[in-house]
């Protein structure tokens, strides 16, 4: 999925490690992403719970690298009144089965051996007509 589909709509985030001074890592957190660039950053918006619609946003929208993301998903609406709200706008998701990381071996090709150039025969020497 692109993130251009994700545009204008609520997704939760989870951010990287190197954010934690300002997000944590282990929190999934409740946005509205509002644009996308081509250099790699992500227009976010804050969301907030509201009654009568799921949520409304509480703050202005703001640019951030999309290296600082770790995971993003869109928020599922059949399931949005199940989030519960932390500090105004992080989310944790009950419902949802903790996600495994698989770790695979990778195996690499070992590289051809490459067969010696042959040695081009010495070119021949004309005699010089005069």
């Amino acid at each position: 999925m692109s993130l251009l589909d994700l545009v204008h709509k609520s997704v939760f985030i989870k951010f990287a490690e190197s954010a934690k001074n300002h997000f944590n890592p282990e929190t999934s957190y409740v946005f509205r992403l509002t644009a996308v660039d081509a250099m790699g950053f992500l227009r976010i918006q804050e969301l907030k719970p509201d009654a009568h619609a799921g949520h409304e946003t509480a703050s202005q929208p703001y640019w951030i690298n999309k290296d600082l993301i770790r995971e993003i998903h869109e928020v599922d609406s059949t399931k949005a009144k199940e989030v519960s709200h932390d500090n105004g706008h992080a989310a944790k998701t009950p419902a949802q089965a903790p996600i495994e990381q698989v770790r695979r071996e990778l195996t690499f090709k070992p590289d051809k051996a490459k067969s010696p150039l042959k040695p081009k025969p010495a070119v021949k020497q004309k005699s010089a007509l005069n």
